[in-house]
């Protein structure tokens, strides 16, 4: 998922638009978009997911997913 953050901020440097998609938007999509919104305003992961989750009320990642990000984004 960090991986996939730093393609985002790869290709949004380019100034290219990035969509991401997963089946419901629950785990994957705010995952990435948290990983991606803590890395472009220098704030934490949960914080990041907090805000994704205020536009998303659908998102539920997996507590396993959302552990692993904050140890390898802190």
């Amino acid at each position: 998922m960090a991986d996939a953050a730093a393609t985002v901020a790869a290709l949004r440097a380019e100034g290219k638009t990035v969509f991401l998609h997963c089946v419901h938007a629950e785990t994957r999509t705010p995952v990435v978009a948290a990983a991606y919104g803590a890395r472009l305003t220098a704030s934490s992961f949960r914080d990041a997911l907090d805000r994704v989750r205020a536009v998303l009320p659908s998102a539920h990642p997996r507590p396993s997913i959302v552990h692993t990000l904050e140890k390898e984004l802190a």
